[in-house]
């Protein structure tokens, strides 16, 4: 089992490098966008970046489920069902998707400080927050991406059906964010962590539960 989610994660790996524009479109997306920010506010308060940061992630991990979708276009669909466990496809599916995300968070980071301000004081509370949101951001991801490639207007289907998903998760994290900057201070950042925590159980938990079912259809 082991082995075949490691062959899943290094094909999709291999199909990026193959596939540039996929992940160059996210790229230069992320880039443009944080350089508009910094001409766009001379001076950005810490509240705003918080704000600008945790919407344009939300852009970039609609970008990456739009991706995520080519992985069950009808070839490639019947590729993967000849060779692979549905439950190994969707744990590998996760682990990519959650990796990916944390990665491109990470480097939108990096970007919006250097190019505008670098306001947090915790990073621990912020770098736990950004990966727990992306695992449970990745998780959705395959799951929603499988739901819509069963209708038509299947990118459409996808936009609609992860706005309400991902919504409950980065308002929590601009929360979580906001305690890492010293905007506020909120004594049950414990609490925050376990609900978004369970947020994520749950999506993993439905996207093992479910996938297999989908998965036959």
């Amino acid at each position: 089992m082991l082995r075949n989610i490691y062959h899943i994660i290094r094909h999709e790996i291999l199909l990026e490098f193959r596939q540039k524009f996929a992940i160059g479109g996210i790229l230069l997306f992320l880039f443009s966008s944080v350089f508009v920010v910094d001409k766009v506010f001379v001076n950005i308060q810490v509240f705003t970046w918080n704000a600008i940061f945790w919407i344009l992630f939300l852009f970039i991990a609609i970008n990456s489920l739009l991706k995520s979708y080519s992985m069950f276009e009808q070839n490639r669909f019947m590729y993967y069902f000849s060779l692979y466990n549905p439950i190994e496809l969707a744990i590998a599916k996760i682990i990519y998707n959650s990796s990916l995300l944390f990665l491109l968070g990470l480097l939108l980071f990096a970007t919006l400080s250097v190019l505008t301000v670098q306001p947090v004081r915790a990073f621990d509370t912020f770098f736990s927050g950004l990966f727990l949101a992306s695992i449970g951001i990745g998780s959705s991801v395959s799951f929603i991406s499988l739901i819509s490639s069963k209708g038509q207007n299947s990118h459409i289907l996808i936009t609609i059906l992860s706005m309400p998903v991902l919504l409950p998760t980065l308002l929590i994290m601009v929360k979580i964010t906001a305690v890492s900057v010293g905007i506020i201070e909120d004594s049950s950042l414990r609490t925050d962590f376990l609900i978004l925590l369970g947020i994520d159980m749950l999506s993993v938990g439905l996207s093992l539960i479910l996938f297999p079912y989908l998965w036959r259809n």
